[in-house]
């Protein structure tokens, strides 16, 4: 604390922090606020309660020569030889932990106790005696062989059975041809168009069955990732379709195409049948602005090259 000469009044200040603890509320009690702090001295002033007008501060007189400190109403005057200070009201900050004490020592281990005798061990039983071992019974005789019976008469010869029926033709009029695509073909629209070179005719009797099957690739032309086609694949037989298919190519990382495949059975009536294969765009779709198209098949030496088969079988 500083006085009015400038001076710093040290036994004053070292009072603050414990005259805060003291102040709670606006209504003050000071018992026993003001200790003489001489070596030896049990001199105290007299206890007066008050209530303090202001919430915010406390007017108290601080002696300069020996730091004893009273509470004072607002308004009143210190001695000569006291100063007047103004304490807010509140409660002091919390002062910092102090360090923590060293861990005492450990006390001595008690000594381990006594171990116990060990029981005495019980005697072992006696060992029954062993019983006598039974005699051997005698082999018994081995019988006679039973006689040879007599040969049983041999049986009459069966009748010879009908002679079967003739069967029918064997394989004449079965044939196999397989057609493959000449060149690749691009489609745009919706109406199907002959794959080039994807087409067969056969002849086949009255008792005659087609197995027809066709592969081939379906290459998405898109420009970005996410373009989209649906591809239309279908099989004509005397102009009139007997199997179609669709198929989804997407353009994504690494994918660009797809193939189609499939196959089916017929039993057209005899005579000269002819089979084409036609393929058309059916959907396509894009985030940007061109649709793309799609190419089917492809050429002598190409891994998208199409086929065409048609097996001829008699029942």
């Amino acid at each position: 604390m500083v006085d009015g000469t400038g001076d710093t009044d040290w036994g004053s200040a070292r009072l603050l922090p414990s005259l805060h603890r003291m102040i709670n509320t606006r209504r003050v009690v000071i018992s026993a606020l003001i200790f003489s702090f001489f070596a030896g001295s049990s001199v105290a002033y007299g206890v007066r309660g008050f209530v303090n007008p202001d919430k915010a501060a406390l007017a108290v007189c601080v002696n300069r020569a020996n730091g004893d400190m009273r509470a004072v109403w607002w308004g009143d005057s210190c001695k000569s030889q006291e100063e007047l200070v103004t304490l807010p009201v509140g409660t002091g900050a919390a002062g910092a932990t102090g360090a923590t004490g060293p861990t005492g020592p450990t006390g001595a281990t008690g000594p381990t106790g006594a171990t116990g005798p060990t029981g005495a061990t019980g005697p072992t039983g006696a060992t029954g005696a062993a019983g006598a071992t039974g005699a051997t019974g005698a082999a018994g005789a081995t019988g006679p062989a039973g006689a040879t019976g007599p040969s049983g008469a041999s049986g009459a010869a069966g009748a010879t059975g009908a002679t079967g029926a003739t069967g029918a033709a064997g394989t004449a009029g079965q044939n196999g041809v397989t057609s493959f695509s000449s060149s690749a073909m691009t489609v745009s629209g919706s109406i199907p168009v002959a794959i080039p070179g994807l087409s067969a005719t056969v002849d086949t009797l009255s008792n005659s069955v087609l197995y027809v099957s066709t592969d081939g690739a379906i290459v998405n032309n898109g420009l970005f990732p996410g373009d989209y086609v649906q591809v239309g694949i279908r099989v004509l037989m005397d102009n009139s379709v007997v199997a179609e298919r669709t198929y989804d190519v997407e353009l994504g990382s690494f994918a660009y195409k797809s193939y189609w495949s499939f196959s089916l059975t017929l039993t057209p009536p005899a005579g000269q049948h002819t089979f084409v294969v036609q393929g058309s765009l059916r959907d396509s779709g894009t985030l940007h602005a061109n649709r793309p198209d799609a190419t089917l098949a492809g050429t002598s030496g190409s891994m998208m090259r199409g086929t065409l088969s048609v097996l001829t079988l008699n029942k």
